[in-house]
């Protein structure tokens, strides 16, 4: 066997915490049995709001203004590498062999990101990237060197569309979705919830043949793997914001050897912890430049000491709207560099949404809160983050707590958002030639980040 185990990490798209083991009516048979034969992150957090930014943070461990993604890749944002390189590197000069499948979004050139080799596929949907993994495993057989596959599925995203549809889902019963009380309960909601469903039941068959072909490789036992998702679902008050809908994502884990089974962690993670953590877990050095923290039952340490806060931010998505975030089991506050009115905030967020319910009056008024440059939700009694208790005196002492402690955490890790008013830098060389390059591979059939 080899020295270290082989790591498979599997990532989908827009997915959020849309698992049945997360409490959600969906048939996600394979990656709930993932989940009972490992461990499952239930307060786990992206640190960014979009792909790139959020990806960046998984494959270095460290957020986003440190690694430099703080915007979409074909808006022409970079991985700076040098002062983060991912966990392929890493494990590559580790003596890892380093596979990606379908999807990434860090780079415009994977083998840029530490990859031996890269097997995009024809598309990303998970069922052209499956094979591709399966036939693999199905010939892999060298002991003497552990893998590392970082396997990405653009599945649970929206299609080109802007809906949930495809022929390969499954539509579930939208009288039986689950509604949150973050989104109003009406009947285009459901609909567009029940296409949902379908695609996350289609994503978890085409994981479950990737774990079958590991176990048929006789390769389970030793080696790891991960299931998360970038952010949040591509709905009202999740993908694009800082609302727990679009920061808090599923992570499952699984290791034989060194995780016990059908074990549920309630403390705070982050993506950030993921590669300290992998890390801490192989023996291997975690450099000083990486600002997460290694996880006590994913790093096997477990006397080291769990999260009290999360943090994570958003720069540029498709406009200019810096915002950050600190949040622990209580409270959620989120501070701003411009104060917003209603339509300021909405208009946005229904833009980044893409939900074909944007327009519906009744979305305008589920929505018409209270809103300002800050924000602080109590979670314990408004878990939808509806009502802003910023101004209420009796949450002065919480307010203060939590701006301290997103200070702090802009302090160390020299976050230029400190610097109110100032301007973030705005990515220019090379944008077009960056964005021609995803046209085409669109033009080609793949779909572009």
């Amino acid at each position: 066997m080899s020295r270290h185990p082989n790591i498979l990490l599997i990532h989908t798209h827009d997915q959020g915490d849309y698992l049945g083991c997360y409490g959600h009516p969906i048939q996600s048979p394979n990656l709930d049995r993932l989940a009972q034969d490992g461990v499952r992150f239930n307060q786990h957090f992206c640190c960014g709001t979009v792909c790139s930014p959020s990806r960046g943070s998984l494959m270095t461990g460290c957020y986003p203004h440190t690694h430099g993604l703080m915007g979409l890749v074909q808006m022409g944002w970079s991985l700076n590498t040098d002062q983060c390189p991912t966990l392929a590197m890493m494990l590559r000069d580790a003596g890892y062999h380093t596979h990606l499948f379908g999807f990434q979004h860090e780079h415009h050139n994977p083998l840029q990101l530490g990859y031996d080799r890269a097997d995009e596929g024809p598309t990303y949907w998970c069922e052209d990237v499956a094979p591709l993994v399966v036939d693999w495993l199905g010939q892999h057989c060298d002991d003497n060197q552990p893998f590392f596959a970082s396997v990405g599925f653009i599945d649970t995203h929206r299609t080109r569309n802007m809906d949930f549809v495809r022929d390969v889902y499954q539509q579930a019963d939208p009288a039986k979705v689950l509604v949150r009380d973050d989104l109003p309960d009406l009947p285009i909601v459901r609909e567009e919830l029940s296409w949902l469903y379908g695609a996350v039941q289609h994503t978890d068959h085409c994981t479950g043949q990737i774990l079958e072909a590991l176990e048929q490789a006789g390769l389970t036992e030793n080696t790891l793997v991960i299931f998360t998702t970038d952010h949040g679902a591509s709905l009202m008050h999740a993908k694009g914001t800082l609302f727990d809908g679009g920061t808090k994502v599923a992570m499952i884990a699984r290791w034989p050897k060194r995780i016990a089974a059908n074990q549920v962690v309630e403390d705070l993670t982050s993506h950030v912890d993921v590669v300290p953590s992998l890390l801490q877990a192989l023996g291997l050095p975690v450099g000083k430049h990486i600002q997460g923290r290694a996880l006590p039952i994913l790093s096997c340490q477990p006397d080291i000491p769990t999260r009290q806060y999360v943090y994570a931010e958003n720069n540029f998505t498709d406009y200019y709207h810096p915002q950050r975030m600190v949040r622990n089991q209580r409270y959620k506050y989120i501070c701003k560099q411009l104060n917003e009115s209603f339509f300021d905030f909405l208009i946005p967020e229904l833009r980044l949404s893409q939900t074909s319910f944007s327009r519906h009056p009744q979305m305008m008024r589920f929505y018409d809160c209270k809103r300002s440059r800050e924000a602080l939700y109590d979670l314990q009694k408004d878990a939808a983050e509806l009502c802003n208790v910023a101004n209420e005196p009796e949450y002065a002492d919480a307010l203060d707590t939590m701006r301290k402690r997103l200070d702090e955490q802009m302090a160390v890790t020299d976050d230029p958002f400190a610097q109110l008013g100032m301007t973030l830098p705005m990515p220019v060389d090379g944008y077009l030639d960056i964005r021609d390059r995803f046209e085409s591979r669109n033009q080609q059939g793949k779909p572009a980040f």
